[in-house]
C-alpha cells in the first residue's frame, strides 16, 4: 500500500507542478485530487496503524481486545478510501467539463458528480448507522440491534463508483473529436482518461470483496483483499486524472517546451494550439492576414477569415501556459500613415481563448 501511496503522491506533485509553474493555472479539479491524495495518504496510515494491532491475521489468532481495536482502525481507514474514490473521480468529471461545450455533456458530467459524491457519502453513513451501539460495528460480541442491511448498501455502492469508472473512461472518447483540438492534444487526454477502465475493474472486484464488511466470522482476515484493491483503485484514479496534465511537464523535460514559443496559430478552418508548434510569422504575412480581436460574448479571433472561437480551447487554460508573443505588423497600403498608424508594434500575454487581450481593449482592431 505504502509503494502505490508514493506513486500516487509522485503523479500527485507533478501534476500540481505543472499546473502551478508551469501552465500557471490551478482549478478545481486540482483541489479534488490534492484531497483525493491526502485521503488516500490518510488511508494508508490508519490501515498500517491496524495491522500493527493484528489486521490481516485471523481473528482467532487475536485476542478480543486486539481484534475491536484492529477494526477499528480498519473501518476508519474505510471511511478515507470511500471518501477519496469519491473526490478523485470528481476529480476527473470536473477536468472533463473544461472541454466540453454541449449542455448535454455538461449535465452528464455534473450528473456523474452528484450521483457518485451521494452514493459514497450515504455508504459512509450507513456503514456508522447500520447499528446500535455503535461501538457494536467494531465489537461484534456487544449485544446490538442492526437497521440496515450494509452488505446490499457496499455492493451496490461499489458497483456503482465502478460503473463511473467506465463511464468517464469511454466519455472522452465521444466528446473529444466532436472539439476542434489537435489530434496529439485529443490521444493524450483520451488514453490518459481511459486508464480507468482499470479502475472500474479493480471497483468491480471491490464490491465483490465488499461482503467482508458484514462478514463476522473472521473479519480481520477477510477484508484484507478489499483493502488491496480499494488502494489500487484509488491508485488509479489518480493517475487516470493527472496523465493528461502532464504533457507540459513532459515537453519542458524533452527540452521541446519554451516560454517563447508563441501557440500554433493555423489559417484553416480546425485550429492548430501548440507549444511546440511554429513561430508565428509577423511583418509583411501579419498584416496581409489581417488580425481583430472581439469582446463580445465568447472571445473570438479572426486571421486571415478564420475564425477561432475560445469555447472549445478552455481545457488549454489548464494544459499549456499563457505564452508571450510579440507582433510586428507593416502597412501594405500605399498612403501615408499618422502618427498613430506608425506604432504598429503590439506586444500582449496570449492566452488559448484570449480573455486577458478582450479584457483590456473592449472591442478593438490593430490598424494597418
Amino acid at each position: 500500500m505504502w509503494t502505490e501511496t508514493i506513486v500516487a503522491l509522485l503523479f500527485v506533485l507533478a501534476r500540481l507542478y505543472t499546473r502551478v509553474r508551469i501552465v500557471r493555472n490551478i482549478g478545481w479539479d486540482d483541489h479534488l485530487i490534492s484531497i483525493s491524495m491526502f485521503l488516500f495518504l490518510g488511508y494508508t496510515i490508519l490501515i498500517t496503524i491496524a495491522a500493527t494491532d493484528g489486521f490481516g491475521s485471523h481473528l482467532t489468532d487475536l485476542g478480543l481486545p486486539q481484534a475491536v481495536k484492529a477494526i477499528k482502525w480498519e473501518i476508519a481507514g474505510q471511511t478515507f478510501n470511500i471518501a477519496a474514490i469519491g473526490t478523485s473521480k470528481s476529480s476527473v468529471a470536473v477536468f472533463l467539463l473544461r472541454i466540453v461545450t454541449s449542455k448535454s455533456h455538461i449535465w452528464i458530467l455534473w450528473f456523474c458528480i452528484a450521483s457518485t459524491s451521494f452514493v459514497c457519502a450515504s455508504c459512509i453513513v450507513f456503514m456508522y448507522t447500520q447499528c446500535t451501539p455503535l461501538e457494536s460495528i467494531f465489537n461484534p460480541t456487544l449485544p446490538h440491534v442492526c437497521y440496515l442491511n450494509f452488505t446490499v448498501n457496499a455492493i451496490f455502492s461499489g458497483s456503482y463508483t465502478a460503473a463511473m469508472d467506465f463511464v468517464l473512461a469511454i466519455f472522452p472518447w465521444f466528446v473529444l473529436w466532436k472539439l476542434n483540438m489537435k489530434r496529439k492534444e485529443r490521444l493524450t487526454i483520451a488514453l490518459g482518461l481511459s486508464l480507468g477502465v482499470f479502475a472500474g475493474i479493480c471497483g468491480v472486484i471491490r464490491a465483490v470483496e465488499l461482503q467482508g464488511i458484514s462478514g463476522k466470522a473472521d473479519y480481520t482476515y477477510l477484508t484484507l483483499p478489499l483493502i488491496l484493491w480499494g488502494s489500487t483503485e484509488l491508485l488509479i484514479c489518480i493517475v487516470c486524472a493527472s496523465v493528461p496534465i502532464l504533457r507540459p511537464l513532459y515537453k519542458q523535460v524533452r527540452g521541446v517546451h519554451s516560454s517563447n514559443t508563441p501557440y500554433e496559430l493555423g489559417n484553416t478552418p480546425s485550429r492548430q494550439l501548440d507549444t511546440g508548434g511554429k513561430d508565428f510569422e509577423s511583418t509583411a504575412k501579419a498584416s496581409r492576414e489581417g488580425i481583430v480581436t472581439r469582446a463580445e460574448g465568447n472571445t473570438t479571433m479572426f486571421m486571415g477569415g478564420t475564425q477561432y472561437n475560445s469555447s472549445d480551447e478552455e481545457i488549454l487554460q489548464g494544459v499549456f501556459p499563457p505564452q508571450r508573443m510579440h507582433i510586428s505588423l507593416q502597412c501594405a497600403s500605399p498612403q501615408p500613415l499618422s502618427v498613430r498608424q506608425r506604432n504598429l508594434p503590439v506586444t500582449f500575454t496570449h492566452q488559448p481563448h484570449f480573455d486577458s487581450f478582450a479584457k483590456n481593449g473592449a472591442a478593438s482592431k490593430v490598424p494597418f
